[in-house]
């Protein structure tokens, strides 16, 4: 008895002995001496790593520090993750021009398996892949597997070049089915178009401010650090803006469509002040993509109206489409020293632009390749990843130019088939859906994101416009939307067989 006695003494200090750091930790949170000495630990070993690695070590770890816990909420709410990624994909790569050896794109990689992973955990309660169950879906399924079948195709001169470059291709477009997922209420698709217009909004204003007040220290000893990208940015006298964005070519297609995106919204059933903000929005995003001095970008707002009035197909629409397409006629006719007017000009006169004709020529040489290759020269085969991982090949300093050479040229012409074959599913189903919806606010925001989608369609013939962030995310946002408005249109009947 006295032993048992004294077993029991034994185990309770024990117990007291390890409950003392579980106390001082949770019970008391380091609110106690304990705390303050482990803080003040934590606080010199953070100066002394700042003080050797300087501010690109202090961004690490205040991105450690702020974005574990946002991976953490991402995995487990998914609205979240995509709101999160969103935001942080109209802005990393204007950041690593800051910190250039940070890798972000990384991040966004994590960020997308870890979302991935926890739909999956999801799943295994609920069961429910009807998200996946539809024609645009499946397409884009086949499009995701035909990019990891590229891994062993027979042509390719690098896997490693493959595995670096299907990350672009294949990785990105898994977020539509996050969205997919995600989008479960009509509330969630108008936060997502918020958030889209709030950080249009603040490129745009940015933009505004480095062609009004000059370009900051850091970012000219960006332009200046290769003479390639000097003499690819300051043209005509005046140098091509690009906002916080990666090159001016992303920055001038995203003031494109999005300038599009806010006139069609205006026409929805918003109240008159936020139909004035949308028109004063889309007008002054406009203006702004002149700043890009980005061609192709200026191809687009006539490009789109032309499709948005198609679909729409009414009269006073084919009125003032036919008006704005006199007025646009004046401006490309009009003499102007303006260098923004001048080069909005030469983009409707193709024949007269020497590197229109360049990349007339390029294609027209690589064509016999696309011909002969049916699964292409391999994912990473052309451009950076080329020149890097097989730079005796000869498409290793082929310049594409183009969204769809690049598909054709890496992934053949099998690749294109159904990259095509995915854009027409798209525009299939969403132009049905939109005749079938009667909500009127559905309605606009569907053929809102159709134009979206035509114009980068119509944008990746004559550069690689849906390539780089955020433009990839929002392409994959504007289709996860098409096909959800019908699923949401409270108004509209079932109807069958309508088209």
């Amino acid at each position: 008895m006295a032993e048992f006695e004294i077993n029991i003494t034994s185990s309770g200090e024990r117990k007291s002995f390890l409950s003392l750091p579980r106390d001082k930790i949770f019970a008391e949170k380091l609110n106690n001496l304990i705390g303050f000495f482990f803080l003040f630990l934590c606080s010199c070993a953070i100066a002394s790593l700042v003080s050797f690695g300087g501010i690109k070590i202090g961004g690490v770890l205040g991105a450690l520090l702020i974005g574990s816990p946002l991976i953490v909420a991402s995995m487990f709410n998914l609205k979240f993750g995509i709101s999160f990624t969103l935001a942080l994909s109209f802005v990393f790569l204007g950041v690593k021009r800051i910190l250039d050896d940070v890798p972000l794109g990384i991040l966004m990689d994590v960020m997308i398996v870890i979302m991935l992973f926890g739909l999956f955990i999801k799943q295994v309660n609920e069961r429910n892949w009807s998200f996946a169950k539809n024609p645009i879906s499946k397409i884009i399924l086949v499009w995701i597997l035909y990019n990891l079948l590229e891994g062993i195709n027979p042509w390719a001169e690098s896997r490693l070049a493959w595995l670096y470059t299907v990350r672009g291709f294949a990785g990105f477009t898994i977020m539509y089915f996050l969205l997919m997922y995600a989008i479960d209420s009509k509330k969630f698709i108008f936060w997502l178009i918020k958030l889209w217009l709030l950080f249009m909004t603040f490129a745009m204003i940015y933009g505004y401010n480095q062609e009004f007040l000059g370009l900051l220290p850091f970012e000219m000893n960006w332009i200046m650090a290769e003479p390639g990208r000097y003499l690819l940015l300051f043209q005509a006298g005046k140098f091509r803006m690009f906002s916080f964005f990666s090159d001016p070519l992303v920055y001038g297609f995203s003031m494109s469509f999005t300038g599009m995106l806010c006139f069609i919204l205006a026409g929805g059933p918003f109240r008159l002040y936020k139909k004035i903000f949308l028109y004063t929005l889309g007008c002054l995003m406009i203006y702004g993509m002149l700043f890009s001095g980005t061609r192709a970008a200026f191809i687009l707002p006539p490009a789109g109206f032309l499709f948005y009035t198609i679909v729409k197909f009414k009269k006073n629409v084919m009125i003032i489409g036919v008006l704005l397409l006199f007025i646009v006629m004046i401006l490309l006719n009009v003499p102007s020293s303006n260098p923004n007017i001048v080069r909005l000009q030469s983009a409707f006169k193709p024949n007269d632009d020497p590197s229109y004709q360049v990349r007339v020529r390029n294609q027209a040489f690589i064509q016999p390749y696309i011909q002969t290759h049916p699964m292409g020269g391999g994912l990473g085969s052309v451009g950076e990843w080329g020149k890097k991982f097989s730079p005796w090949s000869p498409l290793a300093n082929f310049p594409p130019d183009s969204g769809y050479v690049r598909i054709a040229v890496e992934m053949g012409w099998i690749g294109l088939f159904l990259f095509c074959l995915l854009l027409f599913i798209v525009f299939k189903e969403g132009i049905k859906d939109y005749l079938r919806i009667r909500d009127p606010m559905l309605k606009t925001i569907s053929l809102g994101m159709l134009t979206v989608v035509y114009s980068l369609t119509l944008a990746n013939f004559p550069q690689e416009a849906i390539g780089q962030y955020p433009i990839n995310y929002l392409f994959f946002v504007a289709i996860a939307i098409i096909n959800k408005c019908r699923e949401f249109d409270s108004v509209s009947p079932k109807i069958e067989n309508l088209v």
